[in-house]
């Protein structure tokens, strides 16, 4: 991944020192635009450095997604139930460069990065967890006591700071047009997420090691979490050139 980075940078670098590029205004344009695809819906800016590399920076967010299911657990030999709820939601600033390597194509390629928060699922227990005092879960070697409302608080965390590299079709800048389109694909690299739990005794929240679980159902869904290192970015973007 870091080598497609540097690829870019450099053809970047190349095409900001053609000659071509030597008789343009850098920033002579500006264009808003707003977009949907697989990082939900969001808007952005884009202005042109030179006519083969355009700057773009926006913001872009995922609609809250909810699911209920409910779990079982076992105190002092009696089986339990309880009902769970999880929420998954993703909300990033971006700030993203297209090249295009030929003056009269719209095809380009495109590297940057995305920044948000890094909690990708939150999920709890709707349902009071009943345990003696003293009493608690163990969650991934992790020993928890429910809070004072019986309540354990789980979630997936990836990193907040996410490359992306991509390609598309597409110019966000005309001199001809009030209105642009875009397409693009391409992934972006959020790192191996982590499953951590909330502890009341560490004050803080602990990493859940799937090698310490014995349930094969949540040892296996972790493992699936944590394989998922990259979140492919598919959208449609429509701009208005402003000037």
């Amino acid at each position: 991944m870091k080598k497609v980075l540097y690829l870019i940078g450099f053809v970047a670098a190349t095409l900001l020192t053609s000659p071509a590029s030597a008789q343009e205004k850098i920033f002579d344009h500006l264009a808003i635009g707003a977009e949907v695809g697989t990082t939900g819906w969001g808007f952005e800016v884009a202005a042109p450095l030179t006519h083969y590399v355009t700057l773009r920076t926006g913001f872009t967010t995922f609609p809250r997604i909810s699911f209920n299911t409910d779990v079982d657990y076992t105190t002092k030999g009696t089986e339990k139930n309880v009902d769970i709820t999880g929420r998954i939601r993703m909300s990033d600033y971006k700030f993203l460069a297209d090249i295009y390597p030929f003056k009269n194509s719209s095809f380009h390629v495109t590297g940057g990065f995305y920044a948000g928060i890094p909690d990708l699922a939150k999920i709890y227990n709707t349902g009071v967890i009943e345990v003696d005092p003293g009493e608690g879960l163990e969650i991934g070697g992790v020993f928890i006591h429910p809070d004072n409302e019986g309540l354990v608080n789980l979630k997936v965390q990836t990193k907040s700071f996410k490359p992306y590299v991509g390609l598309g079709f597409g110019r966000p800048i005309s001199s001809k047009h009030k209105i642009g389109t875009a397409f693009d694909l391409g992934v972006m690299f959020w790192g191996k997420p982590a499953v951590k739990v909330y502890s009341p005794d560490e004050e803080g929240w602990v990493k859940v090691d799937r090698n310490d679980v014995d349930d094969e159902d949540f040892h296996d869904a972790i493992k699936t979490i944590e394989g998922i290192g990259i979140y492919p970015v598919l959208n449609f973007r429509i701009y208005y050139n402003i000037f």
